[in-house]
């Protein structure tokens, strides 16, 4: 081949650069003691956009919630285009419509306490750089690093609020644990359906290649604590080997509570242009 021929065909051969990406699996069930499983979960990572969501109410109240959570928050983020700014607005304008959905039909069929935690991944795309998370109530997002596991969120319960309070005070481990102990600590202090104005937290995060994340219900981490769970991701090669090895320490643990596991890794993706 001449050098002619050889140099056109290098310069339409298409320009490869490589960018961050997310690949993710997710798995959520009932557990050994719930007759039904109120948790749902998104995991699109191609979408750059993750969520995972724990109902309460009841069975099917709970269930609902959770569920439109995920399905209107989703469709507001993806409707939204790839821009980040533009995603988290409509994520935002989402979250107050479903509020006023799940109040409005509580309302109608008599129901006291329906509604839902909720716990969100959301970037652009293209390239994972950046990342918002927002939550509500006590559904988490982890970050392992480089061997450090970071929580990425504070949990909105009672035991939580106390705890942070009285840490500032002397013996301040031992108050924070002594709240948290308190038989009124899981009481949620925020959620999506259970006040008229929905109060999300919200945090930018940066993402690095090698991140691994870890959204889960309180199901999950109920039942492990954080060096489990450090342990567990570090040594799993693959979002589903993640899940898997997750699923089944939860088990062995006793699984009280319904559960939801959703492993999202930062990598490298090629693309073209």
């Amino acid at each position: 081949m001449n050098r002619f021929i050889r140099f056109i065909l290098e310069k339409m051969r298409p320009h490869v650069e490589r960018r961050t990406g997310l690949v993710a699996f997710a798995a959520t069930d009932r557990g050994l003691v719930r007759r039904d499983n109120q948790d749902s979960f998104v995991c699109a990572a191609s979408h750059a956009f993750l969520c995972v969501a724990d109902g309460m109410g009841g069975g099917a109240e709970g269930a609902t919630a959770s569920r439109w959570a995920c399905e209107d928050l989703s469709a507001a983020c993806m409707a939204a285009g790839d821009d980040l700014d533009m995603r988290e607005e409509a994520v935002c304008d989402a979250l107050k419509e479903v509020n006023s959905r799940i109040r409005s039909y509580a309302k109608e069929h008599g129901y006291k306490s329906m509604g839902t935690t909720v716990a969100s991944l959301v970037a652009e795309p293209g390239d994972v750089t950046l990342a918002r998370i927002f939550h509500a109530g006590d559904s988490r997002i982890y970050r392992y690093r480089y061997g450090r596991l970071d929580l990425l969120t504070r949990d909105h319960t009672v035991g939580s609020e106390l705890g942070n309070a009285m840490a500032a005070g002397d013996d301040a481990q031992a108050q924070a644990l002594k709240a948290r102990s308190n038989p009124l600590a899981h009481i949620l202090t925020r959620a999506v359906g259970t006040e008229m104005i929905v109060r999300p937290e919200w945090k930018t995060v940066d993402v690095q290649r090698g991140d691994r994340f870890l959204l889960c219900s309180d199901g999950v981490h109920d039942m492990l604590d954080d060096a489990s769970i450090s342990s567990l991701l570090a040594s799993a090669a693959t979002p589903r080997v993640a899940v898997a090895r997750i699923e089944a320490a939860v088990l062995k643990a006793g699984a009280n509570d319904n559960y939801t596991i959703l492993c999202a890794y930062a990598v490298a993706q090629r693309s073209s242009r």
